[in-house]
Formats: structure tokens, sequence, C-alpha cells
């Protein structure tokens, strides 16, 4: 079984109102509902002990039970108390029910109870019963999810529940789902005079039998919110329209069918703005927010491409380190290997030789002193990374009194930058974004802090070359560099940027997959919008533990860009101005699918599950119930029903087709080799994807998803009692499909040649996963 982890509560609030890409929240249903796997509390904050709250380990153990029904068997595990001042919470009991059945567990349920007012603050609920079975569809469905959350609401919340606002972000882009194990995700906000505060508020989720499966409460008393008068909608849409600057970047997207080229994208960050100035707001995410053009480190390259033929010794890719960096005194080579490897997407064999220096006296201080690590290109001869690291022991780190500046370590990094990559100087900007993230840092901290971080992106003509990029550090104490990455691939980039759609039109397109809202925030509360390098810095060094909060209180007034569409990953392509998906770059429809000729059909509501998934291809508004199914249409269809969805089928270009007609470029390629894999077709010469499909060949298609394919070759336990038996080919493909309510006769005979329409085919798939439920075939 498949378990699927939810996002915390702070992270997923946080998504909903700055994240710059869409929450991939993914095309299937979550899989979590009764079988959810429980989430550990973030802990985090100083040590505490029971005299530190006024409710007792007791008492909270008997609010627990009060609050919600700990079902039969169910006995506390562990008991702790904790110190977490994320949202004010403070004191804390965290309190584990297990259920053991034979010594084996089969259930958790967590609950935190707030140690000064013993308000329920958490709930998970986690069960392993293997006995159990959800139901297909699910008993409950969003509305009948969304009353059970109420009712939790009011009876624990009733305090509260004027200033809570339900959140439909979520209900909007909702799918219905494609199995029993499901998850309904209910969103509450807390607000202050109508506005949306939402690092504050509830999160329930409910799952398809109606049980509430987690129970989240944030809630800081302690803050305050600003008094501002926020300018007109309309004028921040146009502020909106005058700060935002797109950017073009090079994708290389996984599941693309045949050869992986880049292709260009336009994106952008998410500027949050001042709600009474509308100007932008340089606090927590917006920080490093520019409106600038980042220029090459040069016009143009300062030498040509090195060759790439040099076949390096061992010696000389030690002499190229070793004149390149300043390696200390008495340093001695440990090791020496050279590796090849093979890149996925060119297909060119890649050599490197490792090195390893350490100038440990003996074994017992090997893990002492200085390390040196470096790998160098056996062809071009360029180093790709170089690292030293002095391992100083834990209490014996002092402050550094920097004798080298941050503008002078840039500088430094740009010179070596010049000397070791010429070919690329054109190619490399400063990464102005990671420079800022350094003010992030304490004074206090900053001392500790042993060099200056420098990182260049690459771009091409103007556009950026995702995840390529070199990273410098100077130690601030010296000037030496201490560490070097060199992280470009060998993909062959354009060297000019291809003809692509106006900005204003780029623009107005990346508003639209948004909605301005108001809403108040706190600047750098835990996850806030504070910049994750800002969290992981002050993580790393001991000041911002998980689930920390600062002491500014005051929530102020701004507007952010919320995404529409939230359960899609996709992007703009800049060349076409079409959408996307991330994965495989199919054009895809971000607004929920509407055809026009379903309306009233007798499997209209089968159609519209299979067009939400986008698993039918619609021409002119129309779907054409009634018109004939294909094979390729079909296996898509049963394939995107069994996976929950269209993510995750990824076929790269070293798979072999498996048929000659379904090749890698083929938009089915996916589909068919899934099938394949999941043993529902046979390899072939042929698939003939365009040939009409047949109801034989669906239902040998459904019971090979059912698994029960091994089982009808004993024909004589099913029924032939068919009037067209003898023209079967496997009548226990056809006894089962009827036998379990998936397919029907008419008129007492199976019609193994009739050919299946769209809409037959559809209401089978809805039957199959009703069946397939029921029998405990789960497919995600």
């Amino acid at each position: 079984m498949r378990i699927r982890k939810n996002a915390s509560t702070a992270a997923l609030a946080t998504v909903l109102l700055f994240s710059n890409i869409p929450l991939a929240m993914a095309d299937e249903a979550i899989p979590a509902a009764f079988s959810s796997k429980p989430i550990a509390v973030p802990l985090g904050g100083s040590a505490v002990t029971p005299g530190d709250a006024k409710v007792s380990k007791d008492q909270a153990i008997e609010l627990a039970k009060s609050y919600v029904t700990i079902p039969d068997g169910y006995t506390v595990d562990s008991v702790n108390l904790s110190s977490n001042s994320y949202n004010g919470r403070g004191v804390s009991w965290n309190i584990s029910f297990r259920k053991l059945v034979e010594g084996k567990n089969v259930g958790n349920i967590n609950i935190t109870i707030h140690g000064m007012n013993g308000k329920l603050l958490e709930y998970y609920f986690y069960s392993n019963d293997l006995d159990y079975k959800p139901s297909y569809p699910p008993k409950v469905d969003f509305k009948g999810a969304k009353g059970i959350a109420n009712e939790w609401v009011a009876r624990l919340n009733a305090n509260e529940s004027s200033q809570l606002q339900y959140n439909d972000s979520l209900e909007q882009s909702l799918k219905a789902p494609l199995n029993g194990s499901f998850q309904y995700s209910i969103r509450y906000d807390r607000t202050h005079n109508g506005v949306p505060f939402p690092q504050n508020g509830i999160n329930i989720q409910v799952n398809g039998d109606g049980v509430v499966t987690q129970y989240s409460f944030n809630w800081d008393e302690a803050s305050t919110f600003e008094q501002a008068t926020p300018i007109s909608d309309e004028a921040a849409a146009k502020a909106f329209r005058d700060k935002l600057n797109p950017k073009l970047n090079y994708l290389m997207l996984n599941d693309v069918k045949g050869e992986r080229k880049p292709i260009v994208a336009y994106t952008m960050e998410h500027p949050v703005l001042n709600a009474a100035t509308g100007e932008v707001w340089k606090q927590g995410l917006n920080s490093n927010f520019s409106q600038e053009l980042e220029k090459p480190l040069t016009n143009a390259p300062l030498s040509e491409s090195p060759t790439s033929n040099l076949n390096l010794t061992k010696e000389q890719a030690l002499e190229k380190v070793s004149s390149t960096f300043k390696l200390p005194e008495g340093i001695k080579l440990e090791e020496a290997s050279y590796n090849e490897s093979t890149n996925p997407i060119t297909g060119e064999v890649q050599s490197i030789w490792n090195l390893r220096w350490n100038d440990a006296k003996d074994d017992s201080t090997a893990r002492r002193g200085t390390n040196i690590w470096a790998s160098v290109n056996n062809k071009t001869g360029e180093i790709m990374n170089y690292s030293r690291n002095n391992d100083i022991p834990f209490g014996e780190q002092k402050p550094v009194e920097p004798k080298v500046t941050l503008e002078e370590a840039k500088a430094k990094a740009i010179d070596f930058i010049k000397q070791q990559l010429p070919a690329y100087t054109d190619q490399l900007v400063v990464d102005t974004a990671a420079l800022a993230n350094l003010d992030y840092i304490p004074t206090e901290q900053k001392k500790m802090i042993t060099a200056w971080d420098l990182s260049f992106k690459r771009m091409i003509d103007g556009v950026y070359v995702n995840y390529e990029n070199v990273h410098i550090a100077v130690d601030k104490a010296t000037g030496d560099i201490t560490n070097y990455q060199f992280n470009f691939s060998n993909i062959a980039y354009p060297k000019q940027k291809p003809e692509v759609i106006d900005l204003s039109k780029a623009k107005e397109l990346l508003l639209s997959t948004n909605t301005i809202k108001l809403n108040y925030v706190l600047p750098n509360q835990g996850f806030g919008i504070m910049p994750i390098e800002k969290i992981r810095v002050m993580m790393a060094a001991g000041e911002l533990p998980p689930g920390s909060d600062t002491s500014d209180k005051e929530a102020k007034l701004v507007y952010v860009l919320q995404p529409k569409y939230i359960g899609e990953n996709y992007f703009l392509d800049a060349v076409t101005g079409q959408w996307r998906n991330s994965s495989s770059g199919e054009v895809m429809s971000l607004e929920k699918v509407h055809v026009t000729d379903i309306e009233g059909h007798y499997a209209q509501r089968e159609l519209q599950i299979m067009l939400d998934y986008q698993a039918l291809d619609v021409t002119d508004g129309k779907v054409n119930p009634d018109a004939s199914i294909t094979r390729g249409e079909l296996v898509k269809m049963l394939v995107i029903a069994m996976n929950g969805g269209r993510s995750g089928l990824y076929y790269g270009a070293d798979r072999a087709a498996s048929f000659k007609d379904v090749k890698n470029e083929s938009p089915l390629f996916a589909y068919v080799e899934n099938a394949v894999d999941r043993g529902l077709i046979q390899r072939g010469k042929d698939f003939n994807p365009q040939a009409i499909m047949n109801r034989e060949d669906m239902a040998e298609l459904i019971v090979g998803a059912l698994g029960y394919k091994k089982l009808t070759a004993y024909a004589n336990i099913f029924s032939d009692k068919f009037g067209d038996a003898d023209l079967l080919k496997n009548r226990g493909e056809a006894a089962l499909v009827v036998g379990l309510g998936i397919m029907s006769l008419s008129e007492g005979s199976f019609k193994p040649k009739q050919e299946v329409t769209r809409a037959q085919a559809a209401a089978a798939f809805y039957r199959y996963l009703e069946k397939a439920t029921e029998l405990g075939n789960r497919y995600y």
C-alpha cells in the first residue's frame, strides 16, 4: 500500500499565499484517508518540566479523550511535554495512543493539548487495519466532508468561530476521486476585520468514510494587526502589473515524449505589496525581490570553449588542482579514482578524476584536520568541484574577524571565474537574491561564518538555465577559495533564444492564473513568508529551531497573488503562449474541462470524471460520447484510472518501444508502455492505436487490471451461458466482467466484436473502480 504524507499546516498556508509555483497536490486523489500515516508534531523550543504547565499530564489525557472518541483497543503509548514557540503555542502535552493486535501495531492516534489552557491543538489518526476496505465512490462527498468539519469547528472552537473564514482554494481545484482511499482537506483562516490571516487558522482532513483523520489548530493570541487603509483592488491589480518581471527559463522535462530538448518558459516571482502604498513589501519573501535586469559578467566570452580530447593522466589532474588552489603544507593525497558515466539526456560518456587529500597523522585523527575533495573533467581539464573542509570540533569554533569584505570576495570570485571559465563569462550572472539573504543572518551569527558564499546563475542570451550555476566560497580571514562548484551540463542549449510572445502578454497570462488577495501576514513567523534560504541558514546556526517564532507579532496588511490551480503542475510556453504540463510537456487546460454534448447523457458523471483528468480529447467543445473509442484512447483512459491520475507516468528516451507503431515520441507512448509493464497488454509488432476497440478486448484489459488474468485460464469454473459463447476467445474474461457487473449482456449475448463507445468505456471504467476498491485491488 502506498501512503502519501500530507504537507504541514504552516507550509500549506504559505503555498496558498506566497508560492511562486502552483502547489503540486497532483492530478490524482490524495490517498491518505483511513490509512493516513501520522505526521510527527514539530517540537523545537526549550526543555520544560511538568511544573511549567498548568494542565497536568492526567488532565491532558482526560481532555484528549473528551475532545475525540478513542476507539476500543487503543491505549496510551507515550506522553511528553515540550515547548514550541511557533504561533504562540508555548508548552504542550503530546499524547500517543496505540492499538496492538497479536503484538502488531494496527493503529495510532497522536494528540497535542495546550499545556496552559487545555485546548486541542493537533490530532492525527492512522489505521493499518487490513480488514478495512474503503468504498468507491466514497461514502461522503466534499459537501458532506465540509459539514463534518464545520461540526468539529463549532464544537471545539466556539470562541474563535466568529473570526474564522472558510478558504475555498482547495475546493476550487478539487477533482472527483479515482479510488476509495481519499481525504478531503478543509481549511479555515483566521480573520481580522474580515481580512484573512492565513498563518493562523484550522486545517481538517476527512476521509471518504466521513472520519476526521487530521485536525490542526494554529492561533497566536499575542498577534496584533496593523491599522492601514488599503488601496483599491483595481489599483492593486495595476501595481502588480507594473511590478511583475517575468523571466525566461530553459526547462528540461522528465516525461516528455521523444528526444528531450530544452523548452523556453516564462516564469515569475510573486511580489507581495504593501496594501497601503502598492509598493513592493521589502520584508520576508520579498526582501530580495528585484525588477532590475541581471547582466552577465562580460558581453562576450573571453575565450573559445575548451577542447574535449585531453584524456588527462592522474598526475595531470593533480597538477590542475594544485596549480589552481592553494593546498596546505603537509597535505597528502589519500585517494585518486577514475570514473565514467553516461549522461542520460545526451548519451555522452563523461569521465572524471576524483581526488581526495588529508593531513591526518594517523587513523585516529583521520576525521580531524583538513580534508580536500576535488574532481576534474578528464576530457576538458575543467575543475568541476573543489571543497576544503577544516574540521573544528563543536565548542571550539570561534568568531572570525573578517579581513576580506563581501565586496572583495565577490570581486575575487568574478576574477576566478574569468580565469577558470573564460568561455562562459557571458553566460554567468551574479545571484543577487543569494547575496541579499546574507542580510538575514544576525550579526553574532554572521561572525561565526568562516567564508563568504557567492553564487552565479547561468543565463544564455537572456534565458536562465534552471539548476546550472557556479558556487564559490571565499575564506573571510585569508581570502582563499575554499569551495568551488561548476554545475554546467553538456546539454546543447541554443546560442540565441527563439522568438517568444510579448512580455506584456506573458504578464497577463501569468497573472490570470492568480487571484489578488488582501491578507494579513507576519513577516518572519515560522515558515511564514520567510525565504527558505534564510530558514536553512538560521536553523543551521542553531538560532531558529524548527517551529521557531520571532518577536515581531504585528501582522502587516498586504496584497498577495494566490494561485488558482493548486492541483496542477504547469508552465507557460514562452514560444506558443500555451499552458503545458510540467512533466510531459503536453498542452493542457487549466480550467475544468466542460463540453456541450453530455448534458443529460446516461454516462454524464463518468464522462466528466474522465474529462477532469483529461483522459479524453475534446474537439470544438465536444467529447462525442457516442463515438467509437480507439484502442489507444481506451488504454490511456484505463491507465489514468488505475494510476489515480496522469502524474508519475514517465518513460525516458532509453525505453525501447514495445510496438513499432507507438514510438517514444507518440503522446500515447507512456500509457501503452505502462499497460505493458502492468501486464495488461503483451509486446508485439503492432498495437494499432487508431483501431477501434471492441468489447472483447476491453474485457481482457479490465480483467488484467483487476489482476485476474491467470484465473480465466480455468474455463470450467465460469458460466458460459452466453448466446454467442462460441464466438469468445476467452469465456472466463467475459464471465468475470459480466458477473461483477462491470459490463452487461445484450439480449443474452456478449457481442465480443461490437465496437465500444467513449461513454461505454467511461461507464465500464467507473464500475471497474468500484469493484477494484471493493475487492482490494488498489492502484495508488
